[in-house]
């Protein structure tokens, strides 16, 4: 049985604060020797002799799994020890993310004591890469390397004109549907040709209520948090940039018409569960529930719903309207830039990035769709997913035309703008659609005028 763990992306989506949480520890076993390729070292480097003793060099380096314990253990028995076996002058210390490490990380780097190699994701590593506490890497990773992962996560990694990160894996988002629920409502399965009005039927016919208006199952959740691909979908735009956005956009006539589209869902079709109605229930776990019909699964969620769902479900790619646009988003590996270790921090980070680490990443119970293109036909063919029978190649197909997850400059402070008026809109509806949008995009623009 997978135990669960809390994870920031869980729990703290939104927010870099929290509870902050003791270290575990794990012992590494004896290793398997690695393949040449996957040693950490540059092409044409040769790996050094191993140093006298007294001199082997020790990094910390931390990572989350979802699935807790049995992911940790991927790190713990198997990538590290090969790294270890592939270069003896260097120990790593495996420290699990777990509660709120991010927080942790942040007051780390404020003591100068951060881990030399560490998962950076999501506004935490936006405000590291801007205070300049991950190290630059654009003078370690030639163009040819980098052109076998996915752009628009390295386009989230380029802050300043310096390269923070490189990619862990490609969390992307693709439809997953109910086949039992939709075998009962008589529909057919989605294909890669849906359209929003093929996905708002099918809402309909599956969402269920009785004579007073209770419902026993939804067609569909509204996620509201991860909603930038409907704008975009539309030929709308979120913001004025790729990344790094200066000006929010979300007011303009084809962003509102998405929008509305979703609202309407929720509020004014009912088809998705109002907050009330899925309380108790967080948004990461409510198709496994199997009282939704469809669903905009994360590929991080392939292996949770292998070891949950007790339903018969699959994945497609997301309907289209004008255009057929992914959502992507940036999940990388840095290295502190107050390391000691510069040079092995760097060999540790270049492994762990490697081809043959994404591999066993993604075939395993961690279950990461690989940032790499060349190792996506193995999330297609050989991943749990995969094997399961499952379509998880759409979620290769969606990463192919995905777009970055939305970021602005002063990423932190324009959240603290955009939280409250957005929880109103989507989450307590005090709020109407038109309203908040004005309010929202006159403040967020107010605000950063002053900054650019």
């Amino acid at each position: 049985m997978v135990t669960r763990v809390l994870t920031r992306r869980r729990f703290l989506a939104f927010s870099t604060s929290g509870i902050a949480a003791a270290l575990l520890t794990a012992c590494a076993a004896t290793p398997a020797p690695a393949p040449a390729e996957a040693t950490g070292v540059a092409a044409g480097e040769t790996v050094a002799p191993a140093p006298p003793a007294g001199e082997v060099v020790e990094l910390r380096f931390e990572d989350e799994a979802e699935v807790g314990p049995e992911g940790f253990k991927v790190f713990t028995d198997v990538l590290i020890p090969q790294f270890e076996e592939a270069n003896p002058g260097i120990k790593v210390t495996f420290e699990p993310a777990i509660g709120d490490w991010s927080q942790k990380i942040t007051a780390q780097m404020a003591a100068g004591d951060a881990p030399d190699v560490m998962v950076a994701y999501g506004n935490a590593a936006r405000e590291w890469m801007e205070a300049e506490q991950l190290l630059p890497l654009e003078e370690e990773f030639t163009s040819d390397e980098l052109s076998d992962f996915y752009e628009g996560q390295l386009v989230a990694f380029n802050v300043n004109n310096h390269l923070y990160e490189i990619p862990k894996y490609v969390s992307t988002v693709a439809l997953s549907y109910n086949k039992d629920l939709m075998d009962e409502a008589g529909l057919d399965y989605p294909t890669d040709d849906w359209t929003w009005d093929d996905f708002l039927m099918a809402a309909d016919k599956l969402t269920v209520r009785d004579d007073s208006g209770k419902a026993s199952q939804w067609g569909y959740r509204v996620a509201q948090n991860y909603i930038a691909h409907w704008v975009w979908q539309n030929g709308g735009e979120w913001m004025d940039k790729d990344a790094m956005g200066t000006k929010i956009l979300i007011d303009q006539p084809k962003a509102v018409e998405a929008l509305k589209f979703n609202w309407d869902i929720l509020y004014t079709y009912k088809y998705s569960p109002s907050a009330q109605e899925a309380e108790g229930v967080g948004s990461w776990d409510f198709f496994q529930t199997g009282k939704l019909g469809l669903h905009e699964a994360h590929s991080w969620q392939v292996t949770d719903f292998i070891a949950r769902n007790n339903f018969a479900y699959d994945y497609s790619l997301l309907p289209h309207k004008e255009l057929s646009v992914g959502h992507i988003f940036a999940d990388g590996y840095g290295v502190y830039a107050g390391t000691k270790h510069k040079a092995e921090s760097i060999k540790l980070l270049r492994f762990m990035t490697s081809p043959e680490a994404e591999r066993e990443m993604c075939t395993s119970v961690l279950g990461l769709q690989p940032s790499r293109k060349s190792v996506a036909p193995v999330w297609d063919t050989e991943s749990q997913g995969a094997k399961a029978g499952l379509n998880v190649k759409a979620f290769s197909d969606m990463a192919a035309i995905a777009r970055l997850d939305p970021y602005f400059k002063n990423h932190a402070k324009v959240r603290e703008i955009f939280v409250p008026i957005w929880d109103s809109i989507w989450v307590t509806g005090t709020m109407g659609l038109e309203e908040g949008l004005t309010e929202l995009c006159t403040k967020i623009n107010e605000y950063l005028a002053t900054v650019t």
